[in-house]
C-alpha cells in the first residue's frame, strides 16, 4: 500500500510539473497573440526565466540525490561524485541560460574566427554543439547512475531526443531567413528546449523520489524489528 502511495505521489508531482510548464507556455503565447513570439523567441523573456528555473531545480534535485547516496552509505564515492558533477553541470547551464553566457562567448570570441562546422550555420555559432558533445559523452555515466528506474530512463530518452532537436534547430543561421520564419523557428526551438529541460528534471525527480521511497521502506522495516524481537 505504501509503495502504491509512493507511485501515486510521484505521478501527481510529475503531472503538476508538466501541467505548470505547458500551461505557462500556452499562457505567454496567448497573452502576446497575435505576436506570439514576443515572450518566447529571445534571450530575455518569461520563457527563458522558466528555463532557468527548470535548470536550477534540476541542479538542486541531482544535488539532493548525491546527498542521499552519501547518506545511506550504500553507494560508492564514484556514484556520489557522479551526481555532484551532474548537479554542477546543470547549475552551469542555469547560469548560462540566465545570463546568456554562451551567446557572449560566441559573439566575443568565436564569431571573429569565421569558422562554420556545418554549412547552414552562422560563423562561430557552434558552442552549443560543444555542449551537446559533452552531454552525449556523459550520457552513459548518467544512464548508469539512474540504475534500473524505468520512468527515469524513459524521461531521459525523451529529454535527449528533444535536446537533439533543439540543438539542430539552433544551428540554423536564422538571419538568412525571412522575419516570419525566423520568429517561428526561434519560438519552436525555445519551446522544444523547455520541454527537454522539463524531461531532464522529470528523469531526476523519478530517481530522487525512488531514493526517498526506499529510505522510507527501510525505516519502516527497521522500526518493526524491535517489535518482532
Amino acid at each position: 500500500m505504501s509503495r502504491l502511495k509512493g507511485f501515486t505521489g510521484e505521478r501527481m508531482l510529475l503531472l503538476v510539473l508538466w501541467g505548470a510548464v505547458i500551461g505557462f507556455m500556452l499562457l505567454i503565447v496567448v497573452a502576446a497573440w497575435p505576436n506570439y513570439w514576443i515572450y518566447v523567441a529571445s534571450e530575455a523573456t518569461p520563457l527563458t526565466w522558466l528555463e532557468s528555473l527548470l535548470l536550477v531545480l534540476t541542479a538542486a534535485v541531482t544535488g539532493l540525490v548525491a546527498y542521499l547516496e552519501g547518506l545511506t552509505g550504500k553507494s560508492s564515492r564514484r556514484d556520489v561524485l557522479g551526481w555532484l558533477i551532474v548537479a554542477a553541470a546543470f547549475a552551469w547551464l542555469a547560469l548560462d541560460e540566465r545570463f546568456a553566457l554562451h551567446e557572449r562567448i560566441r559573439d566575443r570570441f568565436l564569431k571573429p574566427t569565421g569558422i562554420k562546422i556545418l554549412p547552414w550555420m552562422e560563423e562561430g555559432d557552434w558552442i552549443i554543439l560543444i555542449y551537446m558533445a559533452f552531454g552525449l559523452a556523459a550520457l552513459w555515466g548518467i544512464w548508469r547512475l539512474i540504475g534500473d528506474n524505468r520512468s527515469s530512463r524513459l524521461f531521459l530518452i525523451v529529454a535527449l531526443l528533444l535536446a537533439i532537436c533543439s540543438v539542430g534547430m539552433d544551428t540554423i543561421h536564422i538571419r538568412s531567413l525571412d522575419k516570419g520564419t525566423e520568429r517561428l523557428l526561434q519560438s519552436l526551438e525555445e519551446g522544444v528546449e523547455t520541454l527537454a529541460m522539463t524531461s531532464f528534471l522529470s528523469a531526476f525527480l523519478c530517481v530522487w523520489m525512488g531514493k526517498i521511497r526506499s529510505l522510507a521502506v527501510a525505516a519502516k522495516e527497521a522500526s518493526r524489528r524491535p517489535d518482532m524481537l
